[in-house]
């Protein structure tokens, strides 16, 4: 099988994913959908679980994402913001998830580069979660996942992934910023 063409398949099927994200266009969601399953025999031929599970959320979130962003005009969902207290919690939520990850994959004697595995699935599914329901700062917990995603990626030498994540990280700064102008309270 040629790995290196099906890593190039979902990174672009993903950069379409996130860039139709950050304009706020529904279909995005059925581009990360159908990346999410390549992604996931991507990485379990890597041996790198966490992040096969994670491709296995993102089918379920594309779904979900992709039925919560119906609507449009006054139906649509709007952007928010949410206060210290909340990300204070999913912090500490991300963090906790992150080591337990890292435990369970620390059990299976061929996994690799478990803590990053474990930090960067963690906090991609809180990030996934909060761009579903479109919270605001969902983008800067993407910036810090995709940010360790690249050094997974580069030590894997999954090297279309290492680029599309640092796209993902100026993408996540420019939706940051465009976002805000839109957000709603908290």
């Amino acid at each position: 099988m040629n790995w290196t063409l099906i890593e190039a398949i979902a990174a672009a099927g993903n950069l379409a994913y996130t860039v139709l994200m950050l304009y706020e266009r529904r279909i995005g969601w059925l581009f990360g959908f159908a990346a999410s399953g390549l992604g996931i025999a991507l990485f379990l031929h890597q041996q790198v679980y966490a992040q096969a599970a994670l491709s296995g959320y993102y089918l379920v979130m594309g779904a979900y994402g992709w039925w919560s962003w119906k609507g449009d005009g006054a139906q649509q969902l709007p952007i928010t913001r949410r206060g210290a207290r909340f990300h204070s919690g999913m912090i500490a939520a991300g963090g906790a998830l992150a080591l337990l990850l890292a435990w369970i994959l620390s059990l299976l004697p061929d996994a690799r580069f478990i803590v990053l595995d474990g930090f960067a699935t963690s906090f991609s599914l809180l990030a996934t979660w909060m761009l579903a329901r479109k919270i605001l700062e969902n983008w800067a917990y993407w910036i810090a996942a995709d940010l360790v995603a690249i050094v997974l990626y580069a030590l894997l030498g999954m090297w279309w992934y290492a680029i599309l994540y640092a796209i993902y990280v100026a993408l996540s700064a420019s939706a940051l910023s465009r976002w805000a102008h839109r957000a709603t309270g908290s």
